[in-house]
């Protein structure tokens, strides 16, 4: 007897027992009550946990139930049991592209799919995309047409777009399955009512109240259509019973709102509505720009002394009344450029073109001002008359070669750079080549002419503060940290050095140091991109989304053109799910850059978790016209485009990179396991039979004959292929675990065992093939060979899978050495102690030991983990027959349909149904 082990789990498990109990018969209170008690003890038993998550949301607790939910997913809970509920609060949270994200992301079981299908309409409904609703009940109704729930959302849904036959038909559907389901009756008096017959729809409400007396929906529709009717005691009477059910519900104030006004009771239904106004409103704020009217000397002053704020303003007052000089012009373009009053600038500027293209220093401020408006396009419509005028000037080069770095036509800027200026020292052209350069990201050849930089201007902070950056991004932190230390010490609010501070103590890894900098220097330039950018990159990296997601939308909006605050953007909404803020982003992204494939490829992705089938093969076409004469990067696009379903798109693909490279059998070898999986079996064995004759026979080759066998249904001569090829390259892993899932199953087991046993002996260091072979034994009950197999592999210190190791050795141990067999079972759990597997033996000894209790616990969590193991399903129903809850038991093995499943213990669970 496990005794040291009895009193713990038995008293977890009766505790979540009792608390299981109180939530199925209604007392939430009293289960939350015990839930807490057995999280104080044991923080991290997930059967808890998740039932934790479930009443939070019940009682409104939405943000601590999406924690608790959460932390279940993060430990490994069935996706099953959590995406429900989990999808529910994200729901109720407004977080509609989370919910959307689960069902797009996540293979569900039918009944968990379902139940985040009608959340996720929900959440389209919300976002007043009801034709996005519709389409995904119509998509879903083709696998789930017996439905109730979905036929009723879908019934609901198209009466409020007034498509009142469509309706009809799919009412019909639901009458046909059970006639007095409340919510059918629901649906099919709003339809009777939308047809304008209202009395009929009072009887049906009346009728699904009379079914359901207690459930607020039909007691809030019954009493709607009682006050349509006029009778408006009863409908109080029973707003009031909901009230005394669900306090401070929002349709329900509604709901008295609207009768009050009915009754000409209209102060006390307008005191109602403008309580909801408050509770339900969001407040906006408003800026508001103000102008300070100054004077010319002022301005001048104020330019001089770097008040580039009061410059502008004073300037602007004086130039707005008399015609401007170029060097007033220039005066206030500059002012304005640094204070970021771009709009009234450019305002100002294109009011005096004329006077612009005459002066170079003007244009080339005006050029400036252009591209910090991201309208870069109207510096372009000023070249040809600066061409004409300036053609063969070093500052025109510097101008054109600052616009093209600014336009990303890096290549035309490049060629400006490495002829033209090819020979400049000027300041301004080394700035540039180290823009270009690190934009490449030769961060090597960047920080060498920034050095020589430093050197001419040794006290210049910007300097210093590009060449401290450039020794980050090549890894020199201490020769950067000295250097911003001089920075900082010359000038302790110097932006540039902050944000290097910032970006070394990132990489780093100390995020607390680098936000500490970055918010320094954010709060001294607010419109910096790179400091807005790498601020993100910290807010990321401290798990702090929503504030890097404010940086992120900054820097874009500071600069359109910036990639890298769009890419992190794009990443961060389609890791949230996000899919519409993230296909925003992939247009922009793609406007900058339309030639770059991996925006294309993302725009797919998104398009295609969007249900976009066209609009994602689209993308993949043009990535394919990118491609089209790269054979590797086609095989690439072809596995894109086989999870995409572009099937057609993926054959292309193959097709021309076979063509490309004719003499290279991994293109025929990936069209042949592509046609496989798409049942093209004739067309695949052509492919084999080519493959083979152009490149002989191989393993891999067999492997291909192995898997079209298996496709055809013949797994005998699947499994011989996989052994030939086995034969024919040995240390081949991938034909061995084909034939062993076979041999699992069933498939010439004996004959896997033969091979293992003839290969092991020629080679004992092979514990991959020991381990099989121990597995096959194991299963075959045959535990004389199995025991001293396992324990061999113990004593290795390459062993990999430990952990199963040991699971399957306390397996056999449970019948006969308890004590042993827990042990073996403890060590194993401490390698793997979130393996629904390992829980599920853990549970089992206990139970095999007569310690029903504490093995149902430990069952339990072992089922949170993974609901669908036909084996946890048999143990977890065996261990409540025990204790006497046989119809709990009969109802689990039925729900899951346990016995038609494939597993070791089968005729046991057969055995177990019978007794039932």
């Amino acid at each position: 007897m496990l005794a040291s082990h009895t009193v713990v789990f038995a008293d977890e498990a009766q505790s979540y027992d009792d608390a299981l109990t109180s939530f199925v018969q209604g007392d939430v209170q009293a289960s939350y009550l015990v839930l807490k008690q057995v999280l104080r003890d044991n923080p991290d038993h997930l059967p808890s946990k998740l039932l934790m998550g479930r009443i939070l949301l019940i009682d409104g607790y939405v943000g601590e139930a999406i924690d608790e939910l959460e932390e279940v997913l993060l430990a490994g809970g069935d996706e099953d049991l959590v995406m429900p509920p989990l999808s529910r609060a994200y729901l109720f949270a407004g977080m509609y592209n989370k919910v959307f994200s689960i069902l797009n992301r996540h293979t569900l079981s039918d009944d968990a799919r379902l139940s985040v299908t009608l959340v996720a309409g929900t959440a389209h409904i919300r976002l007043n995309e009801r034709d996005a609703a519709v389409r995904l009940y119509t998509r879903t109704l083709k696998d789930f047409p017996d439905s109730l729930a979905l036929l009723n959302a879908q019934t609901n849904l198209l009466i409020d777009l007034q498509r009142l036959d469509a309706a009809q038909q799919i009412l019909d559907k639901s009458l046909q399955l059970d006639p007095k389901a409340p919510f059918t009756l629901l649906a099919k008096g709003k339809l009777v009512a939308a047809k304008g017959k209202t009395k009929q729809s009072l009887e049906i409400f009346r009728e699904a109240y009379a079914i359901a007396p207690e459930n607020p929906a039909t007691m809030r529709a019954y009493a709607g259509a009682l006050a349509e009717a006029g009778e408006y005691d009863h409908a109080n009477k029973l707003i009031a019973d909901i009230e005394a059910q669900t306090p401070g519900d929002v349709q329900n104030q509604l709901l008295k709102a609207r009768i009050l006004a009915l009754t000409q009771n209209q102060l006390a239904a307008d005191k109602i509505l403008r309580e909801l106004t408050e509770r339900l409103s969001l407040l906006t704020d408003e800026q508001l720009n103000e102008q300070i009217e100054l004077s010319l000397i002022a301005g001048i002053v104020a330019y001089l002394n770097k008040n580039y704020d009061m410059a502008s303003t004073e300037l602007n007052r004086y130039i707005g009344k008399r015609d401007a000089t170029p060097e007033q012009l220039g005066m206030l373009t500059d002012a304005m450029l640094r204070t970021g009053a771009y709009k009234d600038a450019a305002k100002l500027l294109e009011k005096n073109e004329e006077l612009v293209v005459k002066n170079l220093n003007l244009a080339q401020l005006n050029c400036e001002l252009f591209m910090l408006l991201k309208r870069p396009f109207k510096c372009e419509q000023l070249l040809p008359e600066l061409t004409r005028r300036y053609q063969g000037e070093e500052q025109f080069a510097v101008l054109q070669a600052k616009l093209f770095l600014n336009t990303r036509k890096l290549a035309a800027a490049n060629e400006i750079l490495r002829n033209e200026l090819a020979d400049s020292d000027n300041e301004e052209v080394l700035k540039l080549k180290i823009a270009l350069l690190t934009d490449r990201r030769d961060f090597a050849s960047a920080l060498t002419l920034a050095q020589q930089l430093l050197t001419r201007f040794a006290d210049n902070i910007d300097y210093q503060a590009i060449t401290a950056d450039l020794l980050i991004r090549n890894n020199k932190l201490d020769e950067a940290t000295v250097l911003v230390n001089t920075i900082l010490e010359d000038e302790p609010g110097s932006v540039p050095g902050l944000v290097a501070r910032s970006r070394i103590q990132y990489y780093k890894g100390n995020y607390p140091a680098a936000r500490r900098a970055i918010d320094d220097a954010l709060k001294m330039d607010k419109t910096s991109v790179a400091a807005r950018v790498l601020a993100a990159q910290i807010y990321l990296a401290s798990d702090m989304t929503e504030s890097a997601i404010e940086h992120l939308v900054a820097a874009k909006t500071l600069d359109k053109k910036d990639l890298r605050s769009r890419e992190l953007l794009l990443n961060i909404y389609r890791k949230e799910g996000n899919n519409k803020a993230a296909l925003s982003e992939a247009n922009a992204l793609l406007a900058i850059d339309r030639l770059s494939p991996d925006y294309h490829l993302q725009k797919a992705a998104i398009l295609n978790e969007l249900k976009d089938a066209e609009g994602a093969k689209t993308q993949l076409n043009m990535v394919y016209a990118l491609w089209a004469k790269e054979p590797h990067k086609l095989m690439s696009l072809a596995r894109f485009q086989r999870r995409a379903k572009d099937f057609e798109g993926a054959m292309k693909s193959y097709e021309t990179a076979i063509r490309l490279v004719p003499s290279e059998p991994l293109p025929y070898m990936d069209m042949a396991a592509f046609q496989i999986k798409q049942e093209l079996l004739n067309q695949a064995q052509l492919t084999i039979e080519e493959i083979t004759q152009r490149f002989g026979p191989s393993a891999d080759v067999s492997m291909l004959y192995g898997d079209l066998a298996v496709a055809r249904g013949s797994l005998a001569a699947g499994f011989d292929f996989y052994l030939q090829a086995l034969q024919q390259d040995s240390a081949f892993t991938t034909p061995l675990l084909k034939a062993f899932t076979l041999a699992k199953d069933g498939v010439k087991r004996q004959a896997l065992i033969t091979y293992l046993s003839r290969v092991t002996a020629s080679n004992p260091d092979n514990l991959f093939g020991q381990n099989l072979l121990a597995d096959l034994h194991y299963l075959n009950n045959d535990y004389t060979k199995a025991t001293p197999m396992y324990e061999a592999l113990l004593t290795s210190d390459k062993l990999t899978r430990r952990a199963f190791v040991l699971n399957n050795l306390a397996n056999i141990y449970s019948l006969t050495s308890p004590l042993k067999a827990m042990a073996l079972i403890e060590e194993a759990l401490a390698l793997e102690p979130r393996s629904a597997a390992l829980l599920d033996t853990k549970g089992w000894i206990l139970a095999l030991d007569n310690d029903y209790l504490g093995g149902l616990g430990v069952l339990r969590q072992a089922y949170i983990l993974d609901a669908s193991d036909p084996s946890v399903q048999y143990h977890i129903a065996y261990t409540l027959a025990k204790l006497d809850r046989q119809q709990e038991a009969r109802e689990l093995l039925e729900e899951h349909d346990t016995l038609a499943k494939q597993f070791r213990e089968k005729s046991d669970a057969q055995k177990l149904a019978q007794a039932l």
